[in-house]
């Protein structure tokens, strides 16, 4: 019982001087803020602390030099921009066929009495000569890193015109005029799919370091076209150039839908170059619009 009372005892006496211990730690403290405050509100003490512009410079040139700028960016650049608008050239390859009924009936007929006669050029001729070239535009959205809507609109118009004089058969000049031109408008929706995510925008050091940063990507677009097409052939001899004197026109509302694969690659911070090849299948008049297409385009990035 004697121990116990003991160990109490001394129990105790630590006691109080840990408490006494206590309160001389806290007074000291207390000394301490109070003296740093007196400092710091002495005349002279501000102007020798850097300016905060200063100290954010001095943060940020830190930040560059550990990582090499790329908490700078986020820090002064903000979230990616979501909005695009893009401008893009299609490089086609309609079917055109019913364009055969030229080749099969018109040039062969003109031939029978010219015999130096020349096929005349159509429409598809420009596309043999990889000459057609549609634009259009349109404005997007970046839904997530692998995954992107927009809007598209173009329109395209062309007109081929052969005018020739041969010798004919009657030995007299036969004289031809041949024209035809069609003309598309067009509005569509499509939507691009990155697998491996869209390429990073960012500050780039040549075309390697754009090379190693693109990105594949997989589209859908769904499109309606209205077509128009207009053909007038004139034959004759002199004095008579319109013994033949004929036009056809037509025109239609043709839906359709394209898949393609291609690729984007990073220009910089706000732009993309991209690249695609696919086809496109036409829910009507197929015989004419079916097609493959390759694609070039400029994509722009703004908030």
């Amino acid at each position: 019982m004697m121990e116990f009372t003991h160990e109490v005892s001394v129990h105790a006496v630590h006691k109080v001087h840990f408490v006494h211990a206590l309160h001389k730690s806290c007074y000291i403290q207390l000394l301490f803020l109070v003296m740093t405050a007196i400092i710091s509100a002495a005349p002279g003490a501000v102007a020798k602390e850097a300016p905060p512009s200063q100290t954010l410079d001095a943060a940020v040139k830190a930040s560059i030099s550990e990582d090499g700028g790329e908490a700078m960016r986020l820090e002064t650049d903000g979230p990616p921009a979501r909005w695009f608008l893009f401008f893009a050239l299609v490089n086609t390859y309609p079917k055109l066929e019913s364009e055969r009924l030229i080749r099969k009936y018109f040039n062969p007929a003109m031939r029978m009495v010219a015999p130096g006669f020349d096929n005349v050029r159509t429409i598809g001729s420009l596309r043999d000569e990889h000459l057609l070239w549609p634009p259009h535009f349109g404005i997007g959205y970046v839904v997530s890193p692998k995954l992107a809507l927009f809007l598209q609109a173009g329109y395209a118009a062309g007109t081929v015109r052969t005018k020739a004089d041969d010798r004919s058969i009657f030995l007299v000049p036969l004289h031809t005029d041949f024209e035809i031109k069609r003309g598309a408008t067009y509005l569509g929706l499509g939507v691009d799919y990155y697998p491996f995510d869209q390429p990073k925008r960012r500050a780039f050091h040549g075309i390697k370091d754009r090379l190693r940063n693109a990105r594949p990507v997989l589209g859908l677009r769904f499109t309606e076209t209205y077509a128009t097409y207009e053909a007038k052939a004139k034959a004759g001899f002199s004095p008579f150039t319109h013994l033949l004197d004929l036009k056809l026109s037509d025109s239609w509302m043709v839906p359709s839908f394209n898949a393609n694969v291609g690729v984007d690659i990073p220009v910089g911070k706000t732009d993309v170059l991209f690249l695609n090849a696919g086809y496109n299948f036409a829910c009507d008049h197929k015989y004419d619009f079916d097609s493959s297409a390759f694609t070039v385009g400029w994509r722009h990035f703004f908030r």
